[in-house]
């Protein structure tokens, strides 16, 4: 997955959310956390749990799967070579009659509700259906495989924060720590998910960003960001516009600027001033929190700097 995923535009987002209030209408609208065995029930999902030493298993993923495009030779070994490579956590399986969802068994519990949306995604949205189902040549295109990705993240993440309920209750809360973990109790999801939700669904007209990283003084945090500094860089639609010089470096670097040592619990806060697309500064409230594995920060816009108005850190 990118630091930053592809944007969905607003024609395709519309069409994955009418596709997830139908569905959530089909179950009756109920309350979170949602049960995604219920979901996988009404659209006929079958759900495994996969291991990478059993080679039965994968022998049979071998004979279903298709990875962008290219059909995997069907031998365990080479199912088993495919799963590491791409880092794998999820696959759907379609097949004329069966429609299976395999997990990787090495997920944690908590972690498995957004890759199995995620699949229950690219199943419930007609156009990435038929593309999995068929042997389609667009699936070759890398760019084409990306975007299929991201719609499928983006509405996996809507199906599980219950479509419009998440953004109607986020409205009325303040943006801070306290309101995230309460959200991601209501909804059974992971901190991670409920910062992503937060920052680009909560107002999407609001420039924030969230960040996952590694800790400034702790380089063993976040091991999922490789040799980079930063793993994932979600944004805001007004972010997005606003701000589109913005890079995950520069926000970085804003959070270095503002970090403690602290290993557990809040880092660090602080002010930082960015620039938007007509050059002029403006004043982001940044907030870190690290549980241990990842640093999560969210950025929030205040208002326009003013010289005379305290001395926030700048970064250009």
């Amino acid at each position: 997955m990118p630091v930053i995923e592809p944007i969905i535009d607003d024609y395709e987002r519309a069409d994955i959310n009418e596709h997830i209030s139908r569905l959530l209408r089909d179950l009756g609208n109920p309350e979170p956390p949602l049960r995604l065995e219920v979901v996988r029930e009404l659209q006929k999902l079958d759900l495994t749990y996969y291991s990478k030493s059993d080679l039965n298993l994968l022998d049979e993923m071998a004979h279903r799967a298709k990875m962008a495009g290219h059909k995997i030779s069907s031998t365990a070994q080479s199912m088993r070579d495919v799963v590491n490579e791409f880092g794998l956590k999820g696959l759907l399986m379609l097949k004329e009659g069966d429609k299976r969802i395999f997990i990787d068994d090495d997920v944690v519990p908590l972690k498995r509700r957004f890759v199995i949306a995620h699949e229950i995604l690219h199943d419930l949205l007609p156009w990435h259906r038929s593309l999995l189902i068929g042997d389609n040549e667009t699936t070759l295109n890398p760019t084409f495989h990306q975007a299929m990705e991201a719609e499928a993240n983006y509405g996996g993440r809507q199906l599980i924060f219950m479509g419009d309920q998440f953004r109607r209750e986020a409205l009325d809360c303040s943006f801070n720590w306290k309101t995230i973990a309460s959200f991601k109790d209501r909804y059974g999801n992971t901190l991670t998910t409920t910062l992503w939700q937060m920052v680009c669904e909560r107002d999407p007209e609001q420039p924030a960003f969230g960040l996952i990283s590694r800790h400034p003084y702790h380089t063993d945090i976040c091991s999922k960001a490789g040799n980079e500094n930063v793993a994932y860089f979600p944004r805001s639609r007004g972010l997005i516009e606003r701000f589109p010089s913005l890079s995950h470096d520069m926000a970085f670097a804003a959070v270095t600027q503002h970090a403690t040592t602290k290993k557990r619990g809040p880092v660090g806060e602080g002010e930082s001033v960015f620039y938007d697309v007509n050059g002029e500064a403006h004043v982001f409230e940044i907030f870190s929190f690290s549980n241990t594995y990842d640093l999560l920060t969210f950025g929030v816009y205040k208002s326009p700097y003013k010289l005379l108005v305290g001395s926030p850190t700048k970064v250009a």
